[in-house]
């Protein structure tokens, strides 16, 4: 199972908006992962307080992470011509040298709307890019609900 252990899969933190993301860019480190936006005091709220990267596989992150969250669903668009709506840094100062598929949280600097349509983030595209490569998605996915523990198969 990829994601963390059976102690993360039942965390009250994952329920939220999750987003799938897959690597994109070709290049050595691969940041296809799991993202999760959720509130840290009430599990049911829709607005968003905190943001937890978990990638699948051990690596060193030695850079800040961008996440850019994009107007639309479309992945079949470059990235470069879809209209940015959100864009924070999930720093990695912190991180360990040798990241393991688990916590890299953050708060948010403004809270996020997990609703559909509106300024909700439900249903739109999100991409990472790293402080070294700031132009190139490095991975992205599709923004979607997560009410409840998931289990992905490898």
């Amino acid at each position: 199972m990829c994601g963390g252990s059976e102690k993360d899969l039942h965390d009250p933190r994952r329920i939220g908006a999750l987003a799938v993301v897959s690597d994109r860019s070709g290049l050595e480190q691969d940041l296809s992962g799991q993202i999760v936006f959720f509130n840290d005091v009430d599990s049911k709220s829709t607005l968003a307080t905190h943001v937890k990267f978990m990638p699948f596989r051990s690596q060193r992150i030695p850079h800040d992470l961008r996440l850019k969250i994009f107007s639309t669903g479309d992945l079949t668009m470059p990235s470069s011509e879809c209209k940015q709506i959100e864009s924070f840094t999930l720093p990695m100062a912190l991180a360990s040298d040798v990241v393991e598929p688990s916590l890299l949280e953050s708060r948010l600097a403004q809270k996020l709307l997990l609703e559909v349509g509106g300024e909700g983030v439900i249903g739109r595209r999100i991409a990472i890019s790293s402080q070294a490569y700031p132009n190139t998605c490095m991975a992205e996915g599709i923004v979607g609900f997560n009410s409840g523990s998931i289990g992905l198969a490898t």
